[in-house]
C-alpha cells in the first residue's frame, strides 16, 4: 500500500509539473510577440512624425495616422483575443487533469475509509453509487435502497438531514448511514470491525453474584435427621456446582450456606433468558428429599461496572433484597439501573424462634434508649395495623423511658381507624399519644429516632420526605421491600414471614428480657391489625400468628371489639357490591372489579372488593381499581395463593405479599392517572407476565 501511494504521488507531481510548463511556454510566447507587436507600432509611429517634419506640406497625414491607429486596434484586439482563447484552453486542460488526478485521490479515499455513497430518486431507486459501495454490492443501482439497506427507513421518516443511524447490510456488515435530504444522498461508514470489538468487550464484561441456601439453619434443625440432611445438602451443592459448569462460572464456596460466583455478560444473558431455573431446581431437588422446610436458594447478581469490589458490593446488596422479600428469588442489579426480580413464587417460612425474637427485641430496645426521643410513622391511609403497631411501639418505648410521639393526620388515616381511635382515648390522651404534620418539626433533633411501622417504602409514609430530617431510622414491616426502600436504617425489622406488623410488634413486647404489660386498649388495636392482614385467620398466618394472638388475649385485648372495629356499615356493603357488579374475567381464573373514575372510595373500600371477589368460585386471583383521593388510583391484588400478585404489582410500580398485593398510581409523582389507564396498564401486565407467575400445584403445596 505504502509503494502505491508513492507511486501515486510521483505521478501527481510528474504531472502537476508538465503543466506548470505548458502555461510557462503559452505565456513566453505570447509575451514576444507583444513585444514584436509593440516595437512595430512605435517604429511606424516615430516614422509618420519623421514624414510629417521633413514633408510638412504633404496634406494626408491625417487619414495616415487614422489608418495607421485602426490597424493598431485591429492588431491588439486579435492578439488579446486569440492569447485569451489559448490560455483559456490551456487552463481549462490543466482543471480537467487536477481533477481527474483528484478524483483518483478521493476515489483511494473512500476504499480505505471504506465510505459508500449512494444517490437516490424520488422513488427511493438508487440511481449513482461510488466505486466502494458498488464493488462490495453488485447491481446495486436499480434497486430500491429499502432492499438492500432495510434500516434507512428511519433516516428516511425524520427527513431530516444530519441524521445518523446504525444500519446492517449483507455478509454482517455494519454501517453508520446519514441522509443528506437535499441531494438525495446517503452516506455509509462501515464500522463493523468497531461493532465487533464493542460486542467482545460487552460479552466479556464481568458479572458477579451471591447464591445463598435460605433457611439453612433452620432446616438443618427442623429435619432433624443429620445424615438426610448431609445427603440434601450435598444435593443441592451438586446442582449449584453444575450450574456454575453449564454457564461457564467460576464458582467458590465462601460460606456453608454461601456461594460466590463469577461469569461473563455472555455466560450471564443465558442464565437469564433461562430465568436462573436453578432457584426451581433446588426447590424441587430438596422436595424430592423430603424437605418439608421447603429449602430454597436466593440469588443476587450484579454487573455493569468494572471494579470487582463494587460489584461484590452490589451483588450482596441484591442478595440482601432478596434474602430480606422472603428468599426463593434472584435479584439482579445492574449498575445505575432498576433492579430486576425474578422468581419469589413462595413465601418465606417462618425461621423465628425465642432467641432471635429475644435478640432483636434487646436490640431495638437498646436502640431506642440511646435517642433524646422518638417519632413513630406509619404509612399514609394508615389502617389497624399500621396503627396498632404504632401504638406497640409506642408501649416500647414508655417501657424504656424515651419521649415518643406518634404522626396522626385525620384526612391520612382510614375512617374506621379515626373512629376507633376517637372511641377509645379521650382527647387530652390523644393530644398527648400524637403529633401533627404542622408540629413534628420541633421535636425533631440530632439525636432523634424516626421508628416506621408497616412500610419500608418511603414513598407511601404518611408524612412524606419527613424521614429525611433525621439521622436515624428504624423499619418495623412485614411487606417485601421493593425499589424504594429507607436507606441505611439504624434498625432493620423487616420480616416477611410475618402475618403483620402487629405480630412482629407483639413479640418484641413479650419477648423483652423486662417485662412489659400490654394494656387492653393496645392489645385490642393490635388484636385488630392481626385480624385485619389475615382476614380474620384466614390467610397468612402462622403457628407465630395464632401465638401473637393469644398472648393479646391473655393481656385483656378484645377480640370481640377488634372484630367490630373491622365491620362493615351498610352503606360500604352497598358500594363493595356495586362495584363488584362492574367487574370481568380478562383471562381464566382472574377477576377484575373496576370503581367509577368519577367516584372517590376508600382505600379500605377497595381492599375488601379484592378480597370479597376470592370468595366467587372459579377465581384465583382479584384485583379492584378504584380513586382513592383526587390524585391518586390504587389496584388491590389478592389471590389464593395460586398467583403471585406481588410479582404483578411489582411490574406496576407496587408490591406486597405472594397472596396480597397494591400499587398506587399518583399524579403528584407525574403519573398519569385514571382509572381507566390503570386498568390499562393492569390489563397489559396480566397479558405478559401471568403465565409466568402462576405456581404450579406442587409449589402451593409445599
Amino acid at each position: 500500500m505504502n509503494q502505491n501511494k508513492n507511486n501515486l504521488n510521483q505521478q501527481s507531481a510528474n504531472k502537476k509539473k508538465h503543466r506548470r510548463g505548458t502555461l510557462n511556454r503559452l505565456i513566453t510566447i505570447n509575451r514576444n510577440v507583444a513585444f514584436v507587436i509593440l516595437v512595430l507600432q512605435l517604429v511606424l509611429t516615430g516614422l509618420i512624425f519623421a514624414l510629417h517634419y521633413l514633408y510638412p506640406d504633404y496634406p494626408y497625414y491625417l487619414y495616415a495616422a487614422i489608418a495607421l491607429s485602426a490597424i493598431f486596434a485591429t492588431v491588439d484586439f486579435f492578439f488579446v483575443f486569440f492569447y485569451t482563447q489559448a490560455f483559456r484552453r490551456a487552463k481549462g486542460r490543466t482543471e480537467m487533469k487536477a481533477a481527474e488526478i483528484i478524483g483518483n485521490d478521493i476515489n483511494e479515499a473512500y476504499n480505505f475509509g471504506q465510505i459508500g455513497l449512494a444517490v437516490c430518486d424520488h422513488n427511493n431507486t438508487i440511481i449513482w453509487v461510488n466505486d466502494f459501495l458498488g464493488g462490495r454490492y453488485k447491481n446495486i443501482v436499480d434497486k430500491n435502497i429499502l432492499d438492500v439497506f432495510p434500516g434507512v427507513y428511519i433516516l428516511l421518516e425524520k427527513e431530516k438531514s444530519g441524521t445518523v443511524q446504525k444500519v446492517s447490510g449483507e455478509n454482517n456488515h455494519i454501517y453508520s448511514a446519514e441522509y443528506l435530504k437535499e441531494a438525495r444522498l446517503f452516506i455509509f461508514k462501515d464500522i463493523s470491525t468497531e461493532e465487533s470489538t464493542k460486542k467482545f468487550s460487552r460479552d466479556q464484561a464481568p458479572v458477579l453474584g451471591y447464591i445463598a441456601i435460605d433457611n439453612y439453619a433452620d432446616v438443618q434443625m427442623n429435619l432433624g435427621d443429620e445424615a438426610k440432611f448431609t445427603d440434601m445438602i450435598a444435593d443441592v451443592r451438586r446442582v449449584i456446582n453444575n450450574f456454575g459448569e453449564n454457564y461457564n462460572a467460576l464458582m467458590r464456596r465462601i460460606k456453608e450456606d454461601r456461594y460466590l460466583f463469577i461469569t461473563t455478560m455472555e455466560n450471564y444473558t443465558r442464565m437469564f433468558e433461562s430465568k436462573f431455573d436453578i432457584v426451581d431446581t433446588v426447590k424441587e431437588t430438596a422436595r424430592e428429599k423430603g424437605s418439608t422446610d421447603m429449602l430454597t436458594i436466593s440469588i443476587g447478581v450484579s454487573f455493569g461496572f468494572p471494579d470487582y469490589a463494587k460489584l461484590a458490593e452490589m451483588a450482596n446488596n441484591a442478595l440482601d433484597v432478596a434474602l430480606s422479600r422472603g428468599g426463593d428469588q434472584t435479584i439482579i442489579q445492574a449498575f445505575s439501573q432498576p433492579i430486576i426480580y425474578l422468581g419469589g413464587k413462595t413465601e418465606l417460612l417462618p425461621s423465628r424462634n425465642r432467641v432471635k425474637m429475644r435478640t432483636l427485641s434487646n436490640s431495638f430496645r437498646t436502640i431506642l434508649q440511646s435517642h433524646s426521643n422518638v417519632i413513630i410513622m406509619g404509612h399514609g391511609n394508615a389502617d389497624f395495623d399500621a396503627i396498632g403497631s404504632c401504638l406497640g411501639v409506642r408501649l416500647l418505648c414508655k417501657e424504656a423511658k424515651i419521649p415518643c410521639k406518634i404522626c396522626w393526620e385525620e384526612q391520612l388515616v382510614e375512617e374506621k381507624v379515626r373512629v376507633a381511635i376517637k372511641a377509645t382515648y379521650s382527647t387530652e390522651e390523644m393530644n398527648e399519644m400524637f403529633v401533627s404534620l404542622r408540629n413534628v418539626d420541633s421535636l425533631i433533633t440530632p439525636k432523634s429516632l424516626l421508628v416506621v411501622c408497616d412500610h419500608c417504602n418511603p414513598r407511601i409514609a404518611m408524612f412524606l420526605d419527613l424521614y429525611k430530617k433525621f439521622e436515624s431510622i428504624a423499619i418495623l414491616d412485614h411487606h417485601r421491600p421493593a425499589d424504594f426502600v429507607y436507606e441505611d436504617p439504624e434498625f432493620n425489622g423487616i420480616d416477611t414471614s410475618a402475618s403483620s406488623a402487629c405480630e412482629l410488634v407483639t413479640f418484641y413486647i413479650t419477648y423483652n428480657d423486662n417485662y412489659i404489660p400490654i394494656d387492653s386498649r393496645t392489645a385490642t388495636f393490635l388484636l385488630s391489625g392481626i385480624f385485619m392482614d389475615t382476614h380474620s385467620f384466614k390467610e397468612h398466618t402462622s403457628n407465630n400468628t395464632y401465638e401473637a394472638a393469644a398472648v393479646l388475649t391473655k393481656f385483656k385485648g378484645d377480640s370481640a371489639l377488634a372484630s367490630d372495629f373491622l365491620k362493615e356499615d351498610l352503606q360500604e356493603y352497598r358500594q363493595k357490591i356495586s362495584i363488584l357488579n362492574n367487574s370481568y374475567t380478562p383471562f381464566n381464573g382472574v377477576l377484575v372489579a373496576v370503581s367509577p373514575d368519577n367516584e372517590i372510595v376508600s382505600n379500605v373500600m377497595v381492599s375488601l372488593v379484592a378480597n370479597e371477589a376470592l370468595n366467587i368460585s372459579g377465581i384465583d386471583c382479584a384485583f379492584c381499581i378504584g380513586r382513592i383521593s383526587e390524585h391518586e388510583v390504587k389496584i388491590s391484588a389478592r389471590s389464593d395463593k395460586s398467583v403471585n400478585v406481588s410479582a404483578l404489582m411489582e411490574k406496576l410500580g407496587g408490591g406486597g405479599h405472594l397472596s396480597m398485593a397494591a400499587t398506587t398510581f399518583n399524579e403528584k409523582d407525574g403519573t398519569e392517572c385514571s382509572v381507566q389507564q390503570a386498568q390499562s396498564k393492569l390489563n397489559l401486565v396480566l397479558k405478559d407476565y401471568l403465565e409466568d407467575v402462576r405456581l404450579s400445584k406442587s409449589t402451593q403445596g409445599a
